[in-house]
């Protein structure tokens, strides 16, 4: 009976290492690789219904992926690193933005020479938009939480 017990635990360490998390990422990866590459909607959906159905277990672990998914390799980033990928990450956001609503802008402005791209122009327009109103959901939570 305590052998039973002892290999139920073992399965059970197994599913929390991150041995399993890195398994489970690359065959989901490669499903959708793989998926997209044949054009095939079913392979797709099965790597939604697989990443749906391992979401808990991410969920439940969220504070220690770093750590399972690095494992013992890991490199203790320093304040410095931190701010300077802080200031990168703003600094590409910003310049990103920018550049894809001047893109817009100008593809809608050429509508009446190339109107075959006018709704490439709304959707740089929309993503634009919708990064900019990401970036404040995400400033107006990270500033209540710290």
């Amino acid at each position: 009976m305590e052998n039973k017990s002892e290999m139920v635990m073992k399965i059970l360490a197994v599913f929390e290492s991150g041995l399993f998390m890195k398994l489970i990422s690359i065959f989901e990866i490669s499903l959708l690789a793989l998926g997209l590459i044949l054009g095939n909607i079913y392979i797709i959906l099965l790597v939604v219904i697989v990443l749906i159905a391992i979401s808990p277990v991410y969920y439940i672990k969220r504070n220690n992926l770093d750590e399972m998914l690095q494992g013992d390799n890991e490199i203790t980033i320093d304040e410095r690193t931190k701010m300077i990928n802080e200031k990168a990450a703003t600094m590409t956001f910003g310049i990103f933005v920018v550049v894809i609503t001047y893109i817009g802008i100008i593809i809608v402005v050429l509508r009446d020479n190339y109107p075959q791209f006018l709704v490439a122009g709304y959707a740089l327009f929309l993503a634009a938009l919708f990064c900019i109103i990401l970036y404040i959901t995400s400033r107006v939570y990270y500033s209540r939480i710290y």
